[in-house]
């Protein structure tokens, strides 16, 4: 397969899995004691690289988010700041998805021969 294309495909993977974790936070942002957690994106895109064989490793490492300083009931999550995340995670994915459509419509042009 296309290296660009399997890059852009585990770009969308991981963008996908963090933003199950970041809507499952915004979701418990009044849960008592909930840590928010999150992915690091770019290592995990690293490690996804490292790997020559196609079908690669999608269990991510789950941490715990940083955090300024935890809700009176131990909550730490900020909405603002996942809410922050979770459209740079959009962005990240509509791009991917772009770069990839590009991609495949450049693939199909040059197998019909330059769009001829």
């Amino acid at each position: 397969m296309d290296r660009t294309i399997s890059l852009l495909q585990r770009i969308m993977d991981i963008c996908a899995y963090r933003q199950k974790i970041l809507a499952s936070n915004i979701a418990n942002a009044d849960t008592p004691n909930y840590k928010a957690r999150d992915i690091n994106f770019h290592e995990e895109l690293k490690k996804s690289l490292e790997t020559q064989n196609m079908e690669y490793n999608r269990e991510y490492k789950v941490i715990e988010s940083p955090t300024t300083m935890p809700n009176r009931d131990g909550n730490t999550v900020n909405v603002e700041v996942e809410m922050t995340k979770l459209t740079e995670t959009m962005l990240m994915y509509n791009s991917a998805t772009q770069l990839l459509s590009t991609r495949i419509r450049m693939l199909k042009d040059a197998l019909r021969g330059g769009g001829r």
